[in-house]
């Protein structure tokens, strides 16, 4: 994997992260990542969507060391 490649990933993440704290959070920045991912567990949705996220995490990491 070379370097443009990891850093596209880093960016689609930070831009995916930040689209779901604006949902979560409705519509308004949180203080933090952290407070807005908490916020998200709070709820059965939120928790829900963090897993999904938690699991497409995992899954994009085992790809990109073991492929």
């Amino acid at each position: 994997m070379d370097i443009g490649t990891a850093l596209l990933i880093f960016v689609g993440v930070i831009v995916v992260w930040l689209l779901i704290d604006l949902l979560i959070a409705g519509g308004a920045m949180t203080a933090g990542m952290m407070g807005g991912m908490m916020m998200a567990a709070a709820t059965p949705i939120g928790l829900i969507v963090l897993l999904i996220l938690l699991a497409l995490g995992a899954l994009f990491a085992y790809v990109s060391f073991f492929a």
